[in-house]
């Protein structure tokens, strides 16, 4: 179990700072364009991806362990039955296989139509700003293009997705880590779209329709925190659950106040999961990935974030330190 830290498109400074922070392994939110990887109709060049991944552990001994799969348009083109959703199928298996060539290990990836919900922000501890959601507050009612949409409809278009993708990655032996949506809803759901990976027993039934080891969780702990009513407990039981199924591929070390349908997101500190403890549970249950922050507060005297992710990265690997 080790320190990784998600970032986008960083820089060589960015890079050398994770490095010296104690970052082991990186997971980038998508292909930087500079790297030449990426082709204009969004397909991998496996070459450059290896170059890229070879160039990092060169220059700053940093791995290159974790790619973010491009797959957010393909759930409005199935669920609309629209003819481009083979072409966008065909294109990310082509990934897959491209990332499997290149040697990297693990691909994340999203179920979420509407992106991140959140409803606001509300003050954190001094002065920062913690984002909200509260299920009450949404105001946004307008269907999406895909109109209303049934429970049963969308799991058959995560079905679809799963039993085209996930042979692939088997053949590629590239692990695919979904991350549970976030904000986890109630079973209506928002602008007609349910968002189905909302709770535990949900991610079973995920995880028991395509059998695989390279099919699996980025174990988001906020957002499965969010999914509780009891998170202090219910967290800790989640990680045992999935760890002990060889189903964490990596996971979002982070820290939620509340629970299902009405939380904030605070420093890893001061929330209600004791992080610690968690992180014991991940070495117990033998998880031998990254743990990484994510969704930091937000700071008027950190504009970019530099900082908040600093503090929450020394956290981090103090917590693997203290649970070994």
């Amino acid at each position: 179990m080790y320190l990784g830290e998600q970032l986008t498109d960083p820089s060589g400074a960015r890079l050398a700072l994770a490095a010296q922070l104690g970052v082991e392994q990186v997971a980038l939110h998508r292909v930087p364009p500079a790297s030449g990887a990426v082709g204009d109709d969004g397909s991998w060049n496996a070459t450059k991806l290896r170059a890229l991944r070879e160039r990092y552990r060169r220059e700053l001994d940093l791995g290159l362990e974790v790619l973010g799969l491009d797959v957010e348009r393909v759930w409005l083109q199935l669920l609309a039955d629209d003819p481009a959703a083979n072409r966008t199928l065909e294109r990310i298996a082509q990934n897959v296989r491209a990332a499997g060539e290149a040697g990297i290990p693990c691909l994340k990836y999203r179920i979420q139509p509407l992106g991140v919900t959140r409803t606001g922000h509300v003050a954190g501890r001094g002065g920062a700003r913690y984002s909200q959601f509260r299920y009450a507050d949404w105001q946004e009612r307008t269907l999406t293009e895909a109109g209303e949409v049934s429970h049963d409809r969308m799991w058959d278009v995560v079905r679809r997705f799963l039993e085209r993708i996930v042979p692939v990655a088997d053949a590629a032996r590239v692990k695919l880590a979904c991350h549970p949506q976030d904000a986890p809803l109630p079973l209506e759901g928002l602008r007609g779209l349910p968002h189905v990976l909302s709770s535990v027993a949900a991610l079973d039934r995920f995880l028991a329709i395509a059998p695989s080891p390279y099919h699996g969780l980025n174990f988001c702990q906020g957002t499965v925190a969010e999914m509780c009513q009891d998170p202090a407990a219910e967290v800790l039981q989640a990680i045992q659950r999935f760890g002990a199924q060889g189903k964490i591929f990596m996971v979002h070390f982070r820290n939620i106040r509340g629970g299902f349908a009405d939380f904030v997101e605070v420093y890893p500190d001061n929330g209600d999961v004791d992080m610690l403890a968690a992180a014991r549970a991940y070495r117990a249950v033998g998880y031998d990935g990254m743990l990484c922050p994510d969704h930091v507060p937000r700071s008027d005297v950190d504009p970019t974030g530099e900082r908040q992710f600093a503090f929450c990265l020394g956290y981090t690997r103090a917590a693997i330190q203290a649970a070994t």
